[in-house]
Protein backbone atom coordinates (compact mmCIF):
# COMPACT_ATOMS: atom_id res chain seq x y z
CA UNK A 1 0.00 0.00 0.00
CA UNK A 2 2.82 2.37 0.68
CA UNK A 3 4.47 1.27 -2.70
CA UNK A 4 1.23 2.86 -4.65
CA UNK A 5 0.86 5.67 -2.67
CA UNK A 6 4.27 6.89 -3.64
CA UNK A 7 3.88 5.79 -7.30
CA UNK A 8 0.76 8.14 -7.23
CA UNK A 9 2.15 10.47 -5.18
CA UNK A 10 5.18 10.74 -7.96
CA UNK A 11 2.75 10.34 -11.15
CA UNK A 12 0.94 13.91 -9.73
CA UNK A 13 4.03 15.78 -9.02
CA UNK A 14 5.18 14.68 -12.67
CA UNK A 15 2.07 15.76 -14.19
CA UNK A 16 2.02 18.78 -12.28
CA UNK A 17 5.50 19.50 -12.85
CA UNK A 18 4.90 19.19 -16.94
CA UNK A 19 1.62 21.74 -16.61
CA UNK A 20 4.27 24.44 -15.32
CA UNK A 21 7.59 23.41 -17.44
CA UNK A 22 6.55 25.91 -21.07
CA UNK A 23 6.53 28.97 -18.73
CA UNK A 24 9.46 28.05 -16.98
CA UNK A 25 11.92 27.68 -20.43
CA UNK A 26 9.86 30.60 -22.24
CA UNK A 27 11.02 32.86 -19.65
CA UNK A 28 14.44 31.74 -19.41
CA UNK A 29 15.12 32.20 -23.38
CA UNK A 30 12.81 35.04 -24.03
CA UNK A 31 15.17 37.62 -25.12
CA UNK A 32 17.96 35.24 -25.39
CA UNK A 33 19.09 36.16 -28.55
CA UNK A 34 18.08 40.13 -28.79
CA UNK A 35 21.49 42.31 -29.18
CA UNK A 36 21.32 45.91 -29.11
CA UNK A 37 24.07 47.66 -31.45
CA UNK A 38 26.37 49.51 -29.10
CA UNK A 39 26.66 53.44 -29.93
CA UNK A 40 28.58 56.39 -27.82
CA UNK A 41 32.40 55.83 -27.43
CA UNK A 42 32.67 51.95 -27.79
CA UNK A 43 31.55 52.04 -31.59
CA UNK A 44 34.39 54.73 -32.13
CA UNK A 45 37.16 52.47 -30.76
CA UNK A 46 36.12 49.83 -33.04
CA UNK A 47 37.02 51.50 -36.42
CA UNK A 48 40.85 51.83 -34.96
CA UNK A 49 41.44 47.82 -34.55
CA UNK A 50 44.56 47.22 -32.19
CA UNK A 51 47.92 46.59 -33.51
CA UNK A 52 48.96 42.63 -34.22
CA UNK A 53 51.00 41.48 -30.98
CA UNK A 54 54.30 40.15 -31.79
CA UNK A 55 55.56 36.51 -31.10
CA UNK A 56 57.34 36.83 -27.70
CA UNK A 57 60.56 34.94 -26.80
CA UNK A 58 58.73 31.84 -25.16
CA UNK A 59 55.88 31.37 -27.34
CA UNK A 60 58.97 30.90 -30.08
CA UNK A 61 60.90 28.48 -27.76
CA UNK A 62 57.66 26.38 -27.34
CA UNK A 63 56.87 26.34 -30.74
CA UNK A 64 60.90 25.27 -31.30
CA UNK A 65 61.06 22.26 -28.78
CA UNK A 66 57.36 20.95 -30.29
CA UNK A 67 58.99 21.20 -33.57
CA UNK A 68 61.95 19.37 -32.64
CA UNK A 69 59.93 16.72 -30.82
CA UNK A 70 57.64 15.93 -33.99
CA UNK A 71 61.01 15.67 -35.96
CA UNK A 72 62.55 13.05 -33.22
CA UNK A 73 59.93 10.69 -33.69
CA UNK A 74 58.98 11.08 -37.30
CA UNK A 75 62.91 9.53 -37.92
CA UNK A 76 62.51 6.97 -35.67
CA UNK A 77 59.35 5.99 -36.99
CA UNK A 78 60.67 5.85 -40.73
CA UNK A 79 63.78 3.73 -39.68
Amino acid sequence: MKNVFTVLLVIGALSLNAQSQEDIFSEAFNGMFNFEIPTGPISGAMDNPPPPVPLDGGLIALLAAGGTLGYRKLKRGNS
